[in-house]
């Protein structure tokens, strides 16, 4: 039925369809290929490789995340993602590099948000409406919400958000900014053991992990990668 949904859009003309994926931002469990579905894009594939959304310190940033994964490819074969240095090269802007600050209470993080919100939008110029907040959690997104409203900062739920322009923060959980970018990312509910080298399972050793515990790991370090490439200019993670 999909298969027939998409030929009735295009019919037989010539390159009337094109979908792009990125495997590196498959962060729900299951799936299938192209393949499975009965549609062969073998030799008619194309990398596209070169970045415009975020700068090359974000992008290396992001890589960290997912560095060595295997990843499904459009063709339905294997890749091996890229290492930090060889995929940073590939954007075409330089920017500030990522801020990552550590806190001993969730309290504290939370306050640290409202600081950084106000910062990036006076010192560096960027509005409201462009400046998106985002947590793994619905309860941080919720909490984040309350934070900046009781501190006179309008915000946008991304449940709600339709794409209308507004001069309000985005805050919403990860999964619910795919699709969308922004001048400045906030990351409002990361522990520190996500980020350290390995921590989510990218080097341990055979059998220290069951399938179901390295799939959640993958996961996770996948949507991880996708919140920190929503940022175009600039990125910052407050750690607990």
């Amino acid at each position: 039925m999909r298969g027939a949904g998409l030929h009735s859009l295009v019919g037989d003309a010539p390159d009337g369809l094109t979908l792009i994926g990125d495997g590196q931002q498959s962060i729900y469990p299951g799936g299938y290929t192209l393949a499975e579905l009965g549609i062969s894009v073998t030799g008619r594939a194309v990398v596209m490789d070169i970045n415009y959304r975020n700068t090359r310190e974000v992008l290396g940033f992001a890589q960290r995340m997912v560095e060595g994964d295997e990843v499904a490819d459009i063709e339905g074969g294997v890749a091996t993602v890229l290492r930090e240095g060889d995929v940073a090269g590939r954007a075409t802007r330089t920017g500030a590099q990522p801020v990552v600050e550590s806190f001993a209470t969730w309290g504290a993080r939370f306050a640290a948000v409202t600081e950084r919100v106000r910062a990036v939008t006076r010192e560096v110029g960027t509005g409201l409406g462009a400046v998106g907040v985002l947590c793994v959690g619905t309860r941080a997104a919720k909490e984040v919400h309350d934070v900046l409203r009781a501190a006179g900062i309008a915000t946008v739920d991304l449940l709600d958000y339709d794409g209308t322009q507004a001069d309000a923060v985005k805050v919403g959980t990860i999964k619910r900014a795919k699709g969308l970018e922004f001048k400045q990312v906030l990351m409002a509910d990361v522990r520190a053991e996500w980020l350290a080298d390995g921590a989510l399972g990218a080097s341990v050793g055979p059998g220290e992990v069951d399938d179901d515990q390295a799939e959640q790991r993958t996961l996770l370090r996948r949507e991880l990668y996708v919140a920190m490439t929503r940022a175009r200019d600039g990125l910052w993670i407050g750690v607990v």
